[in-house]
């Protein structure tokens, strides 16, 4: 291993040269035996067949435990070739063999892994054998105590039987979900560890430290090079002086660094450049090897009031929770690339990756795309506290930011979503089984690891209940969001909505009617509606059709839902710093807190949380929308500029409807400049007799175009 330090500084451009490389897909149908046994199966069992990549439940294999799969391949080889075998994701446990040589095992979902199979691979004829094991928690171990680290893939409310019902582990999500290559070269293979991008002088000076991972020998005469172009725009290229490759010990390099690159910034705050970093081992002018990856200069600060900087810039980080599918091989870059459009499309200018880890290429396009990104370890609720426990748990996370570190999107890593002991209501929960310091020390440990491999971006060691209000759905009224906040992050809030009746019949496989009998509500309940909350807490009206139904619980998501977003933007900084709904899609054919369903189509949630996160918005501040007859409604008036630009001279307009009727406009004159949140005056409606109105409010530019629209409707009851 080396350990190579770039100071990127302009000089002539490494020539041109084409590898003696292949990096061939080894995708296509494997044969599958789902056996369940551990023993190695005999040539002539009754294999199946699977498509890799892919997870064995949505290609009809409903099982868990002990699956094998197994591949026949050809491959040329020669005495100067170097072998690698490389998987993308291997859900859980995997243990590998090339004609019949074990080459090694591996724990964990999300990362990815290699093998150096030289010594294995044939000219002509190889088998592939591949044990795959995704196992259930043990019944004595879930859900306090689990043993796999796979965050809302193994226990979340919105698995398939949700979180607390003994079908919460059905449809297992196992399976080769990643790509599986073969990659030949000639002499030595090279490969990035880790790539870390910091900032050594304000904005101007940059370090770039890649560390290397090496298969084969140093050649004689080997040396290092690295180029760094512009991806999307033209500027002049830089590269380095060759860096000599010792045959033995350690490789040591100087350091160099890179002035005035352009940065990386979200969409809407400027433009997210990147530049691609090659590192190449030539020997006498003959590319051996090298490799690619798309890098982004970002200065990144929270303070500790838990306020953000990005480039030396204040922003709020308007934000939603994020999990794409159950089953990760369904989600390809097209997909991903949708659900970043739904999010900015909404003004969202931040992910949470909620308790887990997704596909690469969700990252690779949130870079170029301009999505920052916080980003969860796969830690949900309670684990093991026991030594391998840790130690795998310690080992996993930094897998996780040695491969995605070098993401210029990734803004913030969070080690644990409310650990037994920061979450106090399992004591009623699980009653005496509850530990109040269960898994404080491996917190604690997963924190000393993360801080000691990157130093440049936040971290958090958990995501904490506090900063989770739930309010109107586990606890309080909805209404309540209209109360002022102490908390700075925001991490959840949201509510559930049922999709409309034709999603409805897809999810349940039949034509929907409105629960009546306890199998009904029980359908109900393995595909994520929570009853209790939605009927007691909530109170949302049941009606008497399911039309009813639909619309109530839509209602009921959109109105908390822009409540709580504007709420918490007025509040920017007084101490919000950032704000993340809960959650963007249903990430399985379900009923639960997305704002858009399975198959991505919006409820009247989503469009609300897209009004209220508006860069410029006119807020209304309102804390009802029943008003008794004669009382005074006030609403409080406020302009919001999230971005970094000024508006001068905008009009701010006001107007009361009742129907099609205007009952009242009033106007004012604003300068907007860049990252305000004011509260402008009080606004008291003219309403004189009881029926349901609108108060529209909207934001001209100087020229009389409009900026922004918001609306609060509310109802003044009769006389009693």
């Amino acid at each position: 291993m080396a350990l190579l330090f770039l100071l990127l500084q302009g000089c002539s451009v490494m020539p041109s040269m084409q590898p003696f490389a292949t990096y061939g897909s080894l995708a296509g149908m494997w044969e599958f035996l789902p056996s369940g046994a551990a023993d190695m199966p005999a040539d002539n069992a009754h294999w199946q067949h699977i498509k890799v990549p892919g997870n064995w439940y949505t290609q009809g294999y409903d099982h868990h435990g002990i699956a094998w799969y197994r591949l026949r391949f050809t491959a040329v080889t020669s005495p100067e070739t170097v072998s690698s075998l490389h998987f993308a994701g291997v859900d859980y446990f995997a243990d590998v063999w090339l004609n019949g040589q074990k080459l090694g095992s591996h724990e964990g979902y999300f990362q990815q892994f290699s093998f150096d199979v030289t010594p294995h691979l044939q000219t002509g004829d190889n088998t592939l054998l591949v044990r795959v094991n995704s196992p259930l928690e043990k019944p004595e171990d879930f859900s306090l105590r689990k043993r796999l680290i796979k965050g809302i893939f193994s226990h979340h409310d919105t698995r398939p039987g949700g979180a607390w019902s003994e079908r919460g582990q059905e449809r297992n999500t196992g399976g080769i979900w990643g790509e599986v290559r073969l990659r030949q070269t000639q002499q030595v293979q090279i490969a990035p560890r880790q790539i870390q991008v910091q900032p050594t002088k304000g904005l101007e000076r940059w370090l770039v430290s890649v560390d290397l991972d090496r298969v084969g020998k140093w050649p004689a005469g080997t040396q290092l090079q690295w180029e760094l172009e512009p991806v999307g725009f033209t500027e002049k290229g830089v590269c380095n002086t060759p860096l000599q490759c010792p045959r033995r010990g350690v490789l040591h390099t100087p350091s160099f660094n890179i002035t005035n690159p352009k940065l990386w910034f979200p969409k809407g705050y400027g433009e997210p450049n990147l530049y691609r970093l090659t590192v190449s081992a030539v020997q006498n002018g003959k590319l051996l090897d090298s490799f690619s990856r798309d890098i982004g200069f970002r200065k990144l600060r929270k303070t500790p009031q838990e306020i953000w900087y990005i480039n030396d810039q204040r922003i709020l980080l308007k934000g939603t929770n994020y999990i794409a599918n159950q089953w990760l091989a369904d989600m390809g870059t097209e997909d991903f690339r949708h659900d970043i459009q739904l999010m900015q499309d909404a003004h969202i200018n931040t992910v949470r990756v909620h308790a887990h880890v997704t596909s690469p290429e969700f990252y690779r396009l949130c870079d170029a795309m301009g999505l920052m990104v916080w980003q969860d370890f796969p830690l949900q609720w309670g684990y093991q506290d026991t030594d391998v426990f840790h130690q795998q748990a310690v080992a996993q996370v930094g897998d996780m930011i040695r491969q995605f570190g070098q993401h210029p999107s990734i803004i913030q890593w969070t080690l644990h979503n409310e650990p037994p002991w920061d979450a106090d209501w399992m004591k009623w929960k699980y009653k005496d089984e509850y530990d109040p310091q269960q898994n404080k020390v491996l917190d604690s440990k997963l924190y000393q690891a993360a801080m000691t491999l990157d130093k440049t971006r936040p971290i958090d060691r958990i995501s904490s209940t506090v900063s989770h209000p739930w309010l109107g759905w586990y606890s309080g009224s909805w209404l309540d969001y209209a109360k002022p906040t102490k908390h700075p992050t925001i991490a959840e809030f949201g509510a559930q909505a049922l999709p409309d009746k034709a999603t409805l019949a897809r999810i349940l496989g039949h034509a929907p009617k409105l629960p009546e009998t306890d199998a009904d509500w029980e359908e109900w309940l393995f595909h994520n509606f929570q009853r209790k909350e939605t009927l007691e807490i909530a109170k949302v009206p049941k009606g008497k059709t399911l039309d009813e139904f639909i619309t109530n619980t839509q209602q009921y998501q959109a109105q908390l839902t822009q409540l709580a977003a504007e709420s918490y933007r007025r509040q920017a900084y007084r101490p919000v710093g950032s704000l993340f709904q809960f959650m963007l899609v249903e990430d399985w054919p379900s009923m639960n807190w997305g704002v858009v369903d399975f198959w991505r189509k919006p409820k009247p949630g989503y469009f609300a949380l897209q009004r209220a996160y508006q860069p410029v918005l006119p807020s209304l501040a309102w804390n009802k929308v029943e008003y008794a007859a004669g009382e005074a409604v006030n609403i409080g008036l406020w302009a919001l500029n999230d971005s970094f630009s000024s508006y001068p001279a905008t009009r701010y307009r006001v107007s009361l409807f009742q129907g099609s009727k205007k009952l009242d406009t009033q106007n004012w004159q604003v300068d907007l400049t860049p990252d305000m949140y004011r509260h402008l005056r009080d606004y008291t409606a003219p309403v004189a007799e009881p029926g349901e109105y609108r108060l529209e409010a909207e934001i001209l530019d100087a020229q009389g175009k409009l900026i922004s629209r918001n609306e609060y409707r509310f109802t003044v009851q009769s006389q009693q």
